[in-house]
């Protein structure tokens, strides 16, 4: 698996997308995320899409476990949709976030 972070740029928040890639070189999913200030190391995911017949593999949890490698800590603003609720919600029983 690859990770592709890039900057999108400044509008209060600093904003980024990572994109991963599978050993193909085929775009898995990708995800939107910002840092809320400049002199803070904590990352906000904004969202996070995995294509369709990718999904349910655990490639949202790679996403969220290069953030965290990345940037040591993640803040979520808890805003899911019911299936996102329950992928975070088990994120929290395998212990890879804490609220």
């Amino acid at each position: 698996m690859k990770f592709e972070h890039c900057y999108l740029g400044n509008d209060d928040v600093d904003r980024y997308y990572c994109k991963l890639f599978d050993e193909t070189e085929e775009i898995v999913g990708w995800c939107k995320y910002y840092t809320p200030t400049t002199d803070c190391d904590d990352v906000c995911i904004e969202y996070i899409y995995i294509e369709q017949e990718h999904r349910r593999k655990g490639y949202a949890t790679l996403i969220v476990k290069e953030l965290i490698k990345k940037y040591g800590q993640l803040t979520w603003d808890y805003r899911f949709t019911s299936t996102g609720r329950h992928w975070y919600e088990s994120l929290i029983k395998k212990g890879v976030v804490s609220i």
